[in-house]
């Protein structure tokens, strides 16, 4: 695991995560580049204060994963998509050189969703072997975050 692994889940309630990281029933989906500012900003955000959480975060997700895509399977495949409901999204913000005993993840505090319109997918040859790029956007309920801390064994 490392900074911006992403991991996915479709079930009705969020599952919770340990200190290892997430586990089943959360599907290893793919990974956040250390460059998506907006979600860069946002852990910042979730870091550094109490009362100005960023409310929606926008983020593409490199998928890496054949077991997740932007729509639900109906083949009867076991894959989960993230439309019409959405899924669970957690991701290991551990910082590089981290021992293992300070591992953190965030979880999206509502179901992440495609953005609308909007889906690229990568050309062959990638160094990052992902299979599709979805831009997607999680929000929160009013005065709360979009995220908040699954696991943090080390505190600021």
């Amino acid at each position: 695991m490392s900074w911006g692994d992403v991991w996915v889940n479709g079930d009705k309630v969020r599952p919770g995560i340990d200190a290892t990281g997430p586990r089943a029933p959360w599907i290893p989906a793919g990974v956040i580049s250390s460059e998506q500012r907006a979600f860069v900003e946002a852990m910042q955000l979730l870091r550094r204060t109490r009362g100005a959480h960023a409310r929606a975060v926008e983020f593409d997700l490199q998928v890496t994963s054949s077991a997740v895509s932007k729509e639900r399977a109906g083949s009867g495949k076991a894959v989960v998509g993230f439309e019409p409901d959405g899924l669970w999204l957690a991701v290991d913000v551990t910082p590089a050189g981290s021992l293992e005993e300070e591992t953190r993840f965030v979880v999206f505090t509502q179901r992440v969703h495609v953005v609308a319109g909007a889906q690229r997918t990568t050309q062959r040859g990638t160094p990052n072997r992902s299979r599709a790029t979805i831009p997607l956007r999680g929000r929160a309920r009013s005065r709360e975050s979009a995220l908040e801390w699954a696991h943090r064994a080390a505190r600021d």
